[in-house]
């Protein structure tokens, strides 16, 4: 496997984690739930992990605490809905949070093969257990 294809597969795991988690917080069925940013009610396969600060090289990447459940059209189509998004982390964690993820996020990180594969298996098994605690 290449590291490419490690990447694809933690940011796989990654993503079914962020997102069953989401669903499962707001509405309490891993099947459902909502886009954090219009508050729009949505099926867990049109959810997207949706990052509040792009950087996918650097720290944030796999960061639970700035991923959160986003449907395509704010994710994708409305850039990440920044000032939404905005709103949502500033109630959601505070302003110091915020700040500390942004000053994160120039941090680089050089993931290996290796590293991506734990990060997988990690999020493979909180998924599971997200899955049984409900």
């Amino acid at each position: 496997m290449t590291t490419k294809q490690a990447k694809a597969k933690a940011w796989t795991a990654f993503s079914r984690y962020i997102r069953t988690r989401d669903c499962i917080r707001f509405t309490g069925d891993p099947e459902y739930g909502k886009c954090v940013t219009c508050n729009r009610p949505y099926p867990f396969k049109q959810l997207q992990a949706g990052h509040f600060i792009a950087g996918r090289t650097s720290s944030i990447l796999f960061d639970e605490e700035a991923v959160y459940a986003q449907c395509y059209g704010c994710n994708v189509g409305r850039g990440g809905a920044h000032v939404e998004y905005f709103v949502f982390m500033e109630q959601e964690h505070g302003r110091e949070k915020i700040d500390e993820l942004r000053t994160k996020r120039h941090q680089k990180v050089k993931y290996t093969e290796f590293d991506y594969e734990r990060i997988r298996k990690e999020y493979e098994d909180k998924h599971e257990a997200l899955l049984a605690s409900v």
